[in-house]
């Protein structure tokens, strides 16, 4: 076997085992050389000859379109296209060329170049492309023989891979005129068409008017006698506050009494024989008074250190062993008390997805527990001041009422999930472009 028939069996077969359009570029520009000689070669594709592009050119690893050489051959490429004969073979010198031309040939490349278009049979002999080759002498018929042979099996190659893009027939029959115009009327007439704009925001499933249990004084807890959705009655002890304090400060209290009211039993029974004890019963009955409101007091105090449930419900909190020794203050929120009943949805809208909303908007709630059931709610009412949410987002609180559902048991407090909230229709084109829209008027300031 010759040399050069070795070496048109390995550029084939480098042709039908290229895996990609770039590889494939790269072989044709590079490889060809083994079986024909030349200096430059350039690979342009396209559509058809009137639109052709440099695709790779070779001992380059990227095509520069702004540089001068591109450029040129680009030129040179569309005056070639626009002869009657440009789908066929063609040896061309410098002085072929049109005079505007000639001048920068000289500097960019070898006098001689073979124009050779690349059909594709499968297409009835279109050209997918054209494979340009540069030296500095002629190319005799054994050469122009195998550059059509290899065209062949380019073009062949070059479908193959095409036909894997989807795309590229839509792309093609797209720059005719008249359905490009029509394309573009109908993309035209689809932005304008109304659509709801909508957002996204995480949402929990809160209690709806909870019993809120709050520290009757300052103090201490002690322990927390319930735990998560534990059902809880009325009277049920649901914490206690460290009393040891408020246990010596009532038995003070009580030993003090005691004292006042024998204080006054002896000023009693003396006073019927001394008058001057008898004079001081007022005073001592009005300290027994005293001394039993400090108990009363103390006795308040104390009993207030054991927390009791003042309705029925489910307990609602964290946590319970975090708050054991935490200090609180008169007033402080420790946990809730819920009907499981009565929920309602807490949505945080973040302000960079916000849109105008308002009383009655619609929402479609999927639960992360259920991602395929979707849950209606209204919208009740929105904040309008934004605050800072657990991971540091600046967002709106909204909170919205469940739709009714026949049957259905509402969902568990604490559940979590995804809102999509529904606005006002909008054309298609700003629902697309809104926030692009947004982040142009920051970066613009208009």
């Amino acid at each position: 076997m010759s040399d050069s028939l070795a070496a048109l069996l390995g550029l084939e077969q480098q042709l039908r085992t290229a895996a990609s359009l770039a590889q494939l570029s790269f072989t044709i520009v590079n490889q060809t050389q083994r079986c024909v000689p030349y200096t430059q070669a350039v690979l342009l594709l396209g559509s058809g000859l009137r639109d052709l592009r440099v695709f790779a050119a070779s001992d380059i690893a990227s095509v520069d379109y702004t540089s001068p050489y591109v450029s040129w051959i680009e030129r040179l490429a569309r005056a070639r296209a626009a002869d009657d004969s440009a789908a066929t073979q063609a040896a061309t010198t410098v002085r072929d060329a049109d005079t505007a031309l000639q001048a920068e040939w000289r500097e960019m490349a070898p006098e001689h170049l073979l124009w050779q278009p690349l059909p594709v049979e499968a297409r009835g002999g279109k050209p997918a492309g054209v494979l340009l080759l540069f030296r500095d002498r002629g190319w005799n018929d054994a050469e122009l023989g195998l550059c059509a042979h290899l065209a062949s099996s380019i073009g062949h190659a070059l479908f193959a891979l095409r036909r894997r893009d989807p795309l590229t027939e839509v792309r093609r029959h797209l720059r005719g005129g008249r359905t490009g115009i029509f394309t573009a009327l109908a993309l035209l007439a689809a932005l304008a068409w109304p659509v709801r704009l909508s957002t996204l925001a995480p949402v929990e499933v809160i209690a709806r008017d909870p019993l809120v249990i709050s520290a009757p004084m300052d103090g201490a807890i002690r322990e927390i006698k319930v735990v998560p959705n534990q059902p809880v009655a009325e009277g049920d002890v649901l914490a206690t506050l460290e009393d040891t304090a408020l246990s010596s400060e009532l038995e003070v209290a009580r030993r003090a009494l005691f004292v006042a009211q024998a204080e006054l039993r002896t000023a009693q029974q003396s006073g019927f024989l001394d008058p001057t004890q008898k004079a001081r019963v007022a005073e001592l009955e009005a300290q027994v008074r005293l001394r039993q409101a400090q108990l009363d007091y103390a006795q308040g105090r104390f009993d207030r250190a054991t927390i009791r449930a003042p309705g029925t419900g489910v307990a609602v909190l964290g946590d319970p062993n975090e708050w054991k020794g935490r200090p609180v203050r008169v007033g402080e929120r420790i946990l809730l008390v819920a009907r499981p009943e009565q929920v309602e949805l807490q949505v945080m809208l973040a302000v960079k997805d916000s849109i105008a909303l308002a009383e009655g908007a619609e929402l479609k709630v999927f639960f992360d527990s259920d991602p395929l059931d979707a849950h209606h709610a209204v919208l009740r009412h929105a904040a309008y001041e934004p605050q800072r949410t657990p991971e540091d987002v600046l967002a709106y609180r909204l909170v919205a009422a469940l739709a009714a559902a026949d049957g259905a048991a509402p969902p568990r407090i604490g559940m979590r999930g995804t809102a999509r909230i529904y606005g006002e229709r909008v054309s298609l084109f700003f629902y697309l472009f809104r926030r692009p829209i947004t982040s142009l008027r920051k970066w613009f300031g208009w």
